[in-house]
């Protein structure tokens, strides 16, 4: 997992193909419709949502790289060791995700905000979608699906 500013997207993305992205990152904003944008090697999954006092979406990937980025509100995400969850529902190789029960702790708790990107290895099993501070929040989001050959 990275969590730091968009703005130092470079210290962790070498292949060539982040510069496009994070080019057509910029064409994004909160008027864009919500929607998927396909590129050749990676699209974008533009979403809009209320965060939740409880969120029951825990899931990984196998082999797209999730970086996630708000363009409006603060929405807490937790982190699980595998250890700490039982599969829900096992791999889909057409949402390429895997679902989870959480059966220990969170080890980990991030919270994303804009200029901010968090980005989400098949290791890093994440719970999105929770509030922070007890706020509920309206948000626009953006998440960037990329091919994990290209890391």
């Amino acid at each position: 997992m990275i969590y730091d500013k968009i703005s130092n997207w470079k210290t962790y993305f070498k292949n060539p193909v982040f510069e496009e992205i994070f080019s057509e990152l910029k064409k994004i904003d909160l008027n864009t419709e919500n929607g998927n944008y396909h590129f050749d090697k990676f699209y974008f999954k533009v979403m809009e949502y209320n965060t939740k006092v409880e969120a029951n979406i825990i899931e990984s990937h196998v082999k797209e790289v999730d970086i996630q980025i708000l363009l409006s509100g603060n929405e807490k995400i937790k982190m699980y060791h595998d250890s700490d969850l039982t599969i829900k529902e096992n791999y889909n190789p057409e949402s390429d995700c895997v679902f989870y029960n959480a059966v220990g702790e969170s080890y980990t708790d991030l919270i994303l905000k804009p200029n901010y990107m968090a980005v989400f290895f098949p290791s890093d099993p994440h719970h999105p979608q929770f509030l922070v501070d007890n706020k509920i929040d309206f948000l626009k989001k953006i998440v960037i699906k990329v091919n994990v050959e290209l890391f």
